[in-house]
């Protein structure tokens, strides 16, 4: 599958293919319109070596309600100590007693609460799970949004129901 991914023309080879056969553009064109962005984009490349934002570069300045770089980059220790991550952690792999899952589901809660037990192995989905739950914890809303959500296949948001 690498090989053929490799041997496939990308994006930008179709297009200008595509432009070519239809007699869009000729080679001349594809050539002066290419050397114009890399021009383009090695002069702002260079530029931005130098670049140092000013305080008007900011949508802070422009936009009631937004928040600039000093109001949202305050340093704040977000550590969690193991016992609560721990505790966390057999809060949310700890199924009702009247639920009855699948034997699918039922083997991903309990391969995360080993990985919570043992601290081995702890993959992404357990450790979004940790932290968004602590979060909760101390009182922070937590908002899940993407693909995942909205299919509701988010493990993540199935561990998380048994925190509120």
């Amino acid at each position: 599958m690498y090989k053929v991914i490799k041997s496939h023309p990308n994006a930008l080879e179709i297009y200008q293919k595509q432009l070519l056969e239809t007699g869009q553009v000729t080679k001349e064109d594809i050539d002066i319109i290419q050397n114009k962005v890399l021009s383009i984009l090695n002069e702002e490349f260079v530029a931005s070596k130098d670049y140092t934002t000013q305080k008007r570069d900011w949508l802070s300045n422009y936009w009631a309600g937004i928040k600039s770089p000093e109001q949202l980059s305050r340093i704040h220790n977000t550590g969690v100590q193991p016992e609560i991550l721990k505790n966390v952690g057999k809060t949310i792999t700890t199924l009702l007693e009247n639920f009855n899952p699948h034997r699918a589901v039922k083997k991903i809660f309990a391969d995360c609460l080993k990985m919570i037990e043992t601290g081995e192995g702890v993959d992404w989905a357990v450790a979004e799970a940790l932290a968004f739950a602590t979060l909760l914890m101390e009182g922070n809303h937590v908002r899940l949004s993407g693909q995942d959500v909205e299919r509701g296949t988010s493990v993540t948001g199935i561990r998380l129901s048994t925190i509120r």
